[in-house]
């Protein structure tokens, strides 16, 4: 339970710290600058998911050193689906949004919630109506929804293999 708080900190965390930089960078109105922004955006909270996988797999790999049987082999795929829970969820209501289930303004609300993806958002369909939203971009924004299972269960395993970041660089 502390692993599963320790990953929604961190979502936290990249939802604040992303919205803070869509909030500041994000008034031009030049896909150019949108484009770097989405890279910047997106960056972070993969930065900030490999973080909290490096960070639950260090405390796991000491445990282990001291019972052998402590850690589920299962954790950092239970993590990783943790990591994209909401993502997933607000995925699911905006393509109901889309099919006109829901009211069609939820986009705008999606952009808010989903605050790393807010300028691919705003690069797929400027407007705030979900039913102007294509398809495609409903896609776009289902893959890119993966980025923190991907960076939760690399860096776990990575750090469960003693494997640090530094020593994959500057190896010789």
């Amino acid at each position: 339970m502390k692993d599963v708080l320790k990953i929604l900190g961190f979502l936290l965390l990249a939802e604040i710290l992303t919205l803070f930089i869509n909030v500041t960078l994000a008034f031009s109105g030049s896909w150019i600058f949108r484009l770097v922004t989405a890279v910047c955006t997106l960056a972070i909270l993969a930065g900030l998911m490999a973080q909290a996988g490096h960070s639950i797999g260090k405390a796991d790999r000491k445990l282990l050193k001291q019972k052998p049987d402590a850690v589920h082999p299962k954790k950092p795929v239970v993590l990783g689906l943790v990591s994209i829970l909401p993502f997933q969820i607000l995925w699911i209501l905006l393509t109901l949004a889309k099919c006109g289930v829901l009211d069609g303004g939820f986009y705008r609300f999606y952009k808010l919630l989903c605050a790393p993806f807010l300028q691919v958002c705003n690069l797929v369909c400027d407007d705030v109506t979900a039913a102007s939203l294509p398809v495609w971009g409903l896609v776009i924004l289902a893959i890119l929804s993966v980025i923190p299972y991907a960076a939760v269960i690399i860096a776990y395993r990575m750090t469960m293999k003693g494997k640090s970041v530094e020593e994959m660089m500057y190896q010789k």
